[in-house]
């Protein structure tokens, strides 16, 4: 790791060296246009061609040496939501790995039985009542965790709430309250712990998304909506904190879930149930952490189900419709023309 922050200071100042070379000599002699841009230009293309060699030796080195798990020993966990379903699954878990865990939920009962749970199997645990949507409160709950108990170091954003009916039979608080928990309070939490993270220049922040934030569903136009802006959040985010140097060591991750027996979720309806019914949340649980701790950007539950989506949503829409409407066999939209 020391040579690798090495290789990276002399590769930054080397390019900053270039830029003030390029200030202060090529542009006054050479003018800003024409021939100016030629040693930029050049520098740029090479830079180019060392960035795909080296991310494409990267690529094959991982497949033949997978990256090995880092510890998560010493590592105070945030897992908001956690008193149910994946979020209750992924405390346990992360106790027995030998993290610090902080539960957050708005249920006071179910969340103390997830903290009684990991502290009678030896695990340190803190529970707190919290409505993640009120951004006040969850300011002042951080500053209280820093203070009485130590900085967050992995941040795991995984409450949510679903409701499925057409949107003209939604009412504009239920709409409203979608909106709040499924994307807002993604960006409450982060701007709550991502400052302490940049300073000691180490983290890590989880947002649990769902398939519903990949491609559009009918029925779920609020959820939808509001899984499409928290996609876009975890991207923005890391690609603001690629161009900052200072935060090399912040790791971002996205987990796109299909169909997880957690209850909240609508039974499988497509045609491949065979293959790919729901799995558990103790299931998901335990891919999530594994991705995790590989530093995966993205998370895929089933595997396979960004890439078929990306995929699709590369075709034309007319033949992307038709496919949607032979993939969920039992939707309206099989009796539809395009």
């Amino acid at each position: 790791m020391h040579r690798k922050n090495i290789f990276v200071r002399l590769i930054g100042s080397l390019a900053r060296k270039f830029r003030v070379l390029q200030e202060v000599w090529i542009l006054p002699w050479w003018g800003s246009g024409g021939l100016a841009a030629v040693p930029l230009w050049t520098l740029d293309s090479l830079v180019l061609l060392v960035k795909l060699c080296s991310t494409c030796t990267v690529a094959i080195t991982k497949v033949l040496i997978p990256p090995a798990l880092k510890s998560l020993h010493g590592e105070t966990v945030l897992i908001t939501g956690a008193g149910h379903g994946i979020g209750r699954e992924l405390a346990l878990q992360f106790a027995e790995l030998g993290a610090t865990v902080i539960c957050w939920d708005n249920d006071t009962r179910r969340n103390n039985a997830v903290v009684d749970e990991i502290r009678l199997k030896d695990g340190e645990c803190y529970g707190y009542t919290i409505d993640v949507t009120a951004r006040e409160q969850v300011a002042a709950a951080a500053t209280r965790m820093r203070r009485q108990l130590t900085d967050v170091s992995m941040v795991i954003s995984n409450a949510g709430v679903l409701s499925c009916a057409p949107i003209s039979h939604l009412r504009q608080e239920a709409i409203v309250k979608l909106v709040e928990i499924n994307l807002l309070s993604h960006f409450w939490v982060i701007q709550a712990f991502l400052p302490s993270m940049i300073e000691r220049r180490h983290g890590h922040i989880v947002a649990i998304n769902s398939s519903a934030g990949l491609m559009p569903c009918a029925d779920m136009i609020p959820y939808c909506a509001a899984k499409f802006g928290l996609r876009g959040l975890m991207d923005s985010l890391t690609e603001e904190l690629r161009l900052d140097s200072w935060t090399k060591n912040i790791h971002t991750t996205s987990v796109y879930l299909a169909t997880v027996n957690t209850g909240m979720y609508p039974p499988p309806s497509h045609r491949f149930t065979a293959w790919y019914s729901e799995i558990t949340a103790k299931e998901a649980a335990r891919t999530i952490i594994q991705g995790v701790r590989k530093n995966h950007r993205n998370i895929s539950i089933p595997s396979c189900m960004k890439f078929l989506i990306d995929l699709n949503n590369l075709m034309p829409y007319r033949l992307r419709v038709i496919f949607t409407d032979f993939f969920n066999i039992r939707h309206r939209g099989w009796f539809c023309f395009c």
